[in-house]
């Protein structure tokens, strides 16, 4: 039976009553219940009214804001302090509600969606409890407002750290505003891009860790957090599994930390130089990350490329090779313990997971890279057709192809080269014939020299600019002094004297440069053929994520720069030969044997230095390095490892081949100038040696024309200009190097040692190297 008097019923329904305090106090706790279980679902009551606090139109967090509830004043105070406790419980519900139909919205993306649907059950069961005590609350004469606080304490705490998180929540979207001017264009042509990703994907997952974290001695709120953090990853550990298990991106509402990049294709890498497929095709969204995942993301976006890189290739993988990684999880999982946050999600095993398919993934790729697409064998082909490796064919080459190859590079047919080149390829005698790649080899021109191109490469950084005419022409007595000083200097030493080096380098650059700009334009004129050949080498994906065009250019910079040796090689031999064929220099009279013993031990001083270069760029650069590649290949065991040691291999080769150094690659352009400038002038000397042996005859001197006396001062003052350039650039070469050798790497010594084994140059006195100078001034 009800306690409640009929008679004040009756009066409270006709509105006689205005003021819940003119009941009686057993009424008033009647009517404030069924009130208060009315506002408890969002609902104003009689004596309950809800304000809302004012915000302006532009806030975003208008539907975040909590309403204020009152109570009529008239209410007895002990009841009214009670229901003030209560009533925050309906501000929290209403904002909860605001929440999920804001972020159940789909440009919220998956996770929120998730999260949403966690908090709508859990607001589901609160509607349900308010059920319960209603129904308590009409049948039971002896509830009381007490015994509905009690009740609905252990819901007011659930609701209360939700509140905590979706404030949080709420804030992290506040962290960074958009531009209003942006934000209004964009949203209208794509709705997601207003949504702050603070607000999305991992990020949310990261907000429910750290409060899984952050309550860690509050056993309830913990479990709660880990109830929701369980139920919003799971469409989060659906792309997770897809990505690496398939190497494919589910992702709609970009909220996956992986994200793709469509610009990059495959097919690019063919002309990309920044290797832009495997660094810039898939990426990490690091504000997607969550801070549990942090350790394991280069393993997460490792396995999805390797998988995707073998669905590239058209290889597909099986059911039964995806359920091998997630058995091999499931073997290991047991034997590890893992922390709460881990805990709820996938079971337990995530970590195990994801180690299993980046394992799988890797060897999968490992394989496909050094067994079915034979990369070590590739590589060995290259070897032999960039770095000239047991080149009979090539020297087989350049003979048939000499004609051609001294015409302009603009004239050159690069159809009659391929098809000499295939020719000498398929020699049954030559050890390329047995050579399965050797179809991929292809025949090109540059429109640079070598040096120009390489110059142009360490411009980018901008060493070479900012440097004044009058430092340029400092002394070179001083600077020989300090390069002399610097060599003798132990390592510790080395970095004392860079600032008088960098002084030296800035005077050599500008005494050089005209050697550089004839190695590219040959004074004028066009680049010859020989100058401008180099060698193409076709690949396909995925072996073209190892040998990328970046790495390809570099051998073919390696390539240019032993041809170039070679060639300087090859025309100072046959210079040689001349000099040994011809009856004019065999039998010259004894007062010229000495003049001509100056051109014979300059050319044997240039050919001795080619040579000698030449070799230690084969057997002590090259082929040491590769040795070290192919030990480091045979015991890789990761893909990333793979393209590392590869890349490695080529800068270490490009940096002790000099070809890194602007410093030192405009002084090697002087000397390979002057020997090729050298053989081109042999004629002349010839010439002037006719001359020379005319004079030496009174008769014959008597009938000669009068140009003879000034062929011969020509020839005798350029002679002297090719023994002092020679001479002094080469005791530059050989102080650089000793300079670099502290700085750079210790391998120059070894092409010091090769130049200047008998210390011929190093006791050049300065005297002579001052009249060099003067000479190159001039």
């Amino acid at each position: 039976m009800s306690s409640k008097s009929h008679l004040d019923v009756d009066k409270y329904k006709q509105g006689e009553f205005q003021k819940v305090g003119t009941l009686s106090l057993k009424l008033q706790e009647s009517s404030i219940i069924e009130d208060l279980l009315f506002t408890m679902m969002g609902i104003e009551g009689k004596f309950i009214s809800a304000t809302r606090p004012i915000v302006t139109a532009q806030s975003q967090d208008a539907d975040y804001v909590h309403m204020e509830f009152k109570v009529d004043e008239s209410l007895d105070p002990s009841l009214r302090d009670l229901v003030s406790r209560i009533l925050p419980l309906a501000s929290i519900y209403l904002s909860l509600e605001a929440f999920v139909e804001l972020h159940s919205m789909f440009e919220y993306g998956f996770v929120n969606h998730a999260l949403c649907a966690a908090i709508r059950n859990l607001l589901k069961e609160y509607l349900i409890l308010i059920a319960q005590l209603e129904t308590q609350f009409r049948s039971s004469p002896d509830f009381t407002l007490q015994k509905l606080w009690y009740y609905i304490q252990p819901t007011m705490q659930t609701l209360s750290s939700l509140d905590v998180l979706v404030g949080v929540i709420r804030d992290a979207g506040k962290k960074e505003p958009p531009n209003e001017d942006d934000v209004d264009i964009e949203a209208l042509l794509n709705p997601r891009v207003g949504i702050p990703q603070e607000r999305k994907g991992g990020s949310i997952l990261a907000i429910i860790a750290g409060g899984m974290f952050n309550m860690s001695g509050d056993p309830v709120t913990k479990k709660l957090y880990g109830f929701l953090l369980n139920k919003a990853s799971v469409p989060y550990i659906s792309m997770l599994e897809l990505w690496i298990h398939k190497g494919e991106i589910l992702d709609p509402y970009e909220e996956f930390m992986i994200m793709e990049s469509s610009k990059v294709k495959k097919e690019s890498i063919k002309e990309d130089f920044s290797d832009a497929y495997w660094e810039q095709r898939y990426t990490i969204r690091d504000k997607y990350v969550p801070p549990f995942l942090v350790p394991l993301k280069t393993k997460i976006l490792l396995a999805g490329k390797y998988l995707n890189v073998i669905r590239e290739c058209g290889i597909h993988l099986t059911n039964e090779q995806n359920s091998a990684t997630e058995k091999q999880a499931s073997n290991v999982s047991g034997h590890t313990e893992r922390n709460d946050v881990l805990a709820a999600l996938s079971g337990g095993n995530l970590v195990e997971t994801i180690d299993a398919a980046y394992q799988y993934a890797n060897k999968k790729l490992l394989d496909l890279l050094l067994k079915d697409k034979q990369l070590i064998g590739r590589l060995r082909s290259m070897k032999r057709y960039f770095f000239l490796d047991q080149s009979d064919y090539f020297t087989h080459f350049l003979d048939l192809a000499s004609t051609e190859l001294k015409r302009p590079w603009k004239e050159v047919s690069l159809t009659k080269l391929q098809s000499l080149m295939d020719l000498v390829l398929r020699n049954p005698s030559s050890v390329t014939v047995n050579d399965v790649f050797k179809e991929d080899l292809k025949v090109d021109m540059s429109h640079l020299g070598l040096v120009d191109q390489l110059l142009r490469i360490i411009s980018i950084n901008g060493e070479e600019q900012g440097h004044g005419q009058d430092e340029r022409r400092e002394s070179r007595g001083s600077i020989r002094s300090k390069a002399r000083t610097h060599s003798r200097a132990s390592s510790g030493g080395a970095q004392n004297q860079l600032g008088s080096y960098d002084s030296w380098q800035d005077e050599l650059a500008a005494s050089a440069m005209e050697g550089v700009m004839a190695t590219s334009t040959a004074q004028g004129k066009p680049l010859s053929g020989i100058d401008s050949l180099t060698l193409d080498y076709s690949v396909k994906f995925p072996l073209s994520l190892v040998i990328s065009r970046k790495a390809l250019t570099k051998y073919q910079l390696l390539f240019r720069h032993l041809l170039y040796l070679k060639h300087g090689e090859q025309v100072l031999c046959s210079t040689w030969i001349e000099h040994a064929k011809s009856p004019v220099w065999k039998n010259v009279s004894p007062e010229l044997k000495q003049w001509r013993g100056r051109i014979y031990g300059l050319r044997s001083r240039m050919l001795t230095f080619v040579q000698q270069f030449a070799y230690y760029v084969c057997s002590e650069v090259l082929e040491p390095n590769w040795n070290n590649l192919a030990s480091k290949l045979a015991k890789v065991s990761t893909v990333d490892q793979v393209l590392q040691i590869h890349s490695d291999f080529l800068d270490t080769c490009l940096n002790q081949c000099m070809l890194t150094n602007s410093k030192l690659l405009r002084i090697y352009s002087k000397l390979m100038s002057t020997c090729i400038k050298f053989t081109n002038y042999t004629d002349r000397f010839t010439r002037a040696l006719t001359a020379m042996e005319t004079q030496l005859d009174d008769e014959a001197s008597a009938m000669a024309p009068g140009s003879q006396i000034q062929q011969i001062q020509q020839a005798i003052r350029r002679l002297s200009e090719f023994e002092n350039g020679f001479t002094y650039h080469l005791k530059l070469l050989i102080d650089a190097l000793n300079l670099y050798s502290a700085t750079e790497t210790v391998q120059f010594l070894c092409l010091v040692v090769r130049l200047d084994y008998n210390l011929f140059y190093a006791n050049q006195s300065s005297e002579s190297l001052n009249l060099a100078s003067s000479a190159q001034l001039q």
